[in-house]
């Protein structure tokens, strides 16, 4: 019969804290295995980087970046947002007070039209992060002159 080959061991002697050796003697009775092996795992983990905390601190690390992400497009819609409202004012009339209660009647229906539009480009998985440049906005320098440059064609226009 063959053999397979055995790994080759050595025996290390360390010292460590009472308390750590009273921890460790619990857990290896509890659970059935040698302090050897409980010893060789954690050894092997910490090198190898596969620890518990290696993967929460590579799990947090992706949450901060979706959350970057997610600050990002929260200041695109707010900036877009802005801009919105901004030509709104500037290109809606005011309303006589006679024509007040058809405007609102007119505004009710659009805005009832716009919000099934709306529903139907979610539902469909159409976003407006969608429509803008895939390059990322890198600082507030960058999100001043789109500003400028909006607040120039708005005048320009009006």
């Amino acid at each position: 019969m063959n053999k397979a080959p055995s790994k080759k061991v050595v025996r290390i002697g360390t010292r460590m804290r009472l308390d750590l050796r009273q921890r460790l003697a619990g857990f290896c009775a509890a659970s059935g295995l040698t302090e050897s092996a409980v010893i060789s795992s954690g050894v092997e983990q910490y090198l190898v980087g596969t620890s518990d905390l290696a993967l929460l601190l590579r799990r947090l690390d992706r949450f901060d970046r979706a959350l970057a992400r997610m600050h990002r497009d929260e200041q695109l819609f707010m900036q877009a947002f802005g801009v919105f409202v901004r030509l709104w004012f500037a290109h809606t009339p005011p309303v006589a007070e006679e024509n007040k209660a058809e405007a609102r009647a007119m505004a009710e229906t659009r805005y009832m039209r716009f919000v099934e539009h709306v529903s139907e480009q979610f539902a469909g998985g159409r976003r407006f992060l969608d429509d803008l440049p895939k390059e990322v906005i890198s600082d507030d320098g960058e999100l001043d002159a789109i500003l400028a440059k909006a607040n120039r064609a708005e005048k320009d226009l009006g």
